[in-house]
């Protein structure tokens, strides 16, 4: 029992660090003239297909990349509640949705969604941040209506040439204890998001149905060495740059791995990609 609730505790710490990564982010995240967020949303709302009428949860909602689209087409005899634990996520979502009142956006729990029956279920890359994975499934299972639809997307195979420039930097101050996967990185070498078959098992332990997958290469190109920094401080990897400050040594980082920045923009290749799943899956 007391290993138990040193996990839970661990978990809840590690979320809460997260959750302040993102607040803090929340006023440049998906605002640095980067096309990511917008194109993984677009799968994930092309694959549930919300129609006029339908009641649709957002967890993990962000400044609504999936949520606006999701309200737009379920329209104004529809539902969306957006849900996200970063307060500024929050707040800037709801300035962005004020013209459509049938959007509701709340600060919650991705790990305690509302109450349905709800006809969609959308989690947009937020799912592996979760220190109850199994145990949010089952809860999602629960209030997904009977015909209802589950959407997530998660990451897969990534562009490894960046690797030993995070590398070089996360070197240069001790990492957090448990940091989650996606926030520094790194990622998971087994469990449910190690693969397409791990993943539909997992699924199917939680009483999900024909789960089906696609795979969305993205692709991300830099201005400059300036748009790269910008983007980096706008989302997960935050935490390392924040870290680097802490200690003193952000500076010193820059000038170690801008050079290696200013060669990619000088020969054309300020750019990263990775493969983004997109996973349906019904009650």
């Amino acid at each position: 029992r007391a290993c138990h609730a040193r996990r839970v505790d661990d978990g809840e710490s590690e979320k809460a660090r997260v959750v302040g990564i993102f607040d803090r982010a929340s006023a440049t995240y998906d605002q640095v003239g980067i096309e990511f967020f917008g194109t993984v949303a677009a799968e994930l709302v092309r694959r549930t297909g919300p129609r006029a009428g339908e009641s649709v949860l957002e967890i993990g909602s962000g400044r609504g990349a999936s949520a606006l689209p999701t309200a737009r087409a379920v329209g104004p005899t529809g539902r969306v509640v957006a849900t996200d634990l970063a307060p500024g996520m929050v707040a800037a979502l709801r300035e962005m949705s004020a013209d459509m009142p049938w959007m509701e956006v709340r600060v919650a729990d991705a790990e305690r969604p509302p109450t349905g029956p709800w006809d969609v279920v959308h989690a947009g890359l937020v799912l592996f941040f979760l220190p109850d994975l199994h145990g949010t499934l089952d809860r999602i299972h629960e209030v997904l209506a009977p015909a209802g639809r589950f959407g997530f997307t998660w990451f897969g195979d990534s562009d490894d040439s960046w690797a030993s420039l995070t590398q070089r930097m996360q070197a240069m101050v001790p990492a957090p204890p448990g940091a989650a996967p996606g926030v520094e990185d790194s990622e998971e070498d087994e469990g449910p998001f190690s693969s397409v078959d791990a993943m539909d098992a997992v699924l199917a332990d939680h009483g999900f149905h024909d789960p089906t997958t696609t795979t969305l290469r993205v692709r991300v190109d830099f201005a400059d060495v300036d748009q790269w920094w910008a983007w980096i401080w706008s989302a997960g990897l935050r935490g390392l740059l924040e870290r680097l400050d802490a200690h003193g040594v952000l500076e010193q980082a820059r000038a170690e791995v801008d050079p290696e920045l200013g060669r990619r923009a000088a020969n054309g290749t300020l750019s990263w990609w990775t493969d983004v799943r997109c996973t349906v899956a019904t009650r």
